[in-house]
């Protein structure tokens, strides 16, 4: 007989593996990113040349420098884009790893991962309720496999906890 509570607890590890690895590696790259877009010079002004005295090239220089402005400009949203985007993937990171480690506590039959589990479970499982009522087609299809998923998690956490009974005591 399968041990379902330790079925579910394996399930919280991989998913909070699957969702941690990809969340670390896009933290640190937009991290990175945007420092070394957000470390430009500091806001000098801008240098223009009298189109009267230069010119064709006096007018191009100027044209350039007005370019490279707003180009600089455009680099700091995108330092501001990815800064924000590094911090939501530090977010799903630690959310990642409350996953893990209520999957660890389900494993050694902790009421806190049983109580944090459940919470997450039923979040979860109105999300998909919601999802179920809008998606159309295979996304529901595939909506509606989460949502058996869910149900089997709640179904555990809430009334097939308990530990195992060992073979040797159930045949006395």
């Amino acid at each position: 007989m399968p041990d379902h509570r330790l079925i579910v607890a394996r399930g919280f590890q991989i998913a909070g593996w699957v969702l941690g690895a990809p969340s670390v590696l896009i933290a640190l790259g937009s991290g990175i990113a945007a420092v070394v877009l957000g470390g430009g010079p500091a806001g000098s002004k801008p240098h223009y040349l009298s189109v009267s005295t230069y010119g064709i090239a006096g007018l191009l220089s100027n044209a350039a420098t007005g370019v490279g402005g707003a180009l600089s400009v455009l680099n700091g949203l995108a330092g501001w884009v990815l800064g924000l985007l590094a911090v939501l993937a530090l977010l799903a990171t630690l959310f990642a790893g409350l996953l893990y480690l209520v999957g660890r506590g389900l494993k050694v039959s902790a009421a806190w991962a049983r109580f944090v589990g459940g919470a997450m479970m039923g979040v979860m499982s109105l999300n998909s309720l919601l999802a179920l009522a809008v998606l159309r087609g295979g996304a529901r299809l595939a909506d509606a496999a989460l949502l058996a998923l869910f149900a089997y998690g709640l179904w555990v956490i809430g009334w097939r906890f308990e530990d195992p009974v060992p073979a040797d005591r159930a045949d006395g």
